[in-house]
């Protein structure tokens, strides 16, 4: 008796780990994730901010700039690819609007816009915040 006791308990804890640690992982990640979407500093997590609220891949890239107010995010990135990939990312992401390639969006705490200068590689956003950020 005391051995099914035992052999049961083990099980147990076995299925708490086995529903526990991916539990334990998502909510991590999901803590990750907003913490990124609310970083309001232009060091850490610039990016990986940037991509959250546009929908835009930042590629290899070289800061220029950023410049951060109450409600505003200014960052300018040269980006660091070849001719062919980036003909290939300003047809993904962006529209052509002379003399530049284009993108615009709102969300209902961001509206963004982000410009691609392919004759000096200069990739721009600008992310206005909404609301209470």
């Amino acid at each position: 008796m005391p051995y099914r006791t035992i052999k049961v308990n083990r099980i147990l804890i076995l299925l708490g780990f086995i529903v526990g640690l991916p539990l334990l992982f998502m909510a991590g990640c999901k803590t990750l994730t907003s913490t990124i979407y609310q970083s309001m500093d232009c060091d850490q997590f610039n990016i990986d901010h940037i991509e959250l609220r546009t929908g835009i891949d930042v590629p290899k890239i070289k800061r220029k700039y950023c410049l951060l107010n109450d409600s505003t995010r200014t960052v300018e990135f040269e980006v660091l690819l070849n001719s062919e990939e980036l003909k290939s990312y300003s047809a993904k992401y962006f529209n052509w609007k002379a003399p530049l390639f284009t993108s615009e969006g709102r969300r209902s705490d961001t509206e963004w816009q982000a410009s691609l200068d392919t004759s000096n590689r200069a990739l721009i956003f600008t992310i206005n915040y909404l609301g209470n950020e």
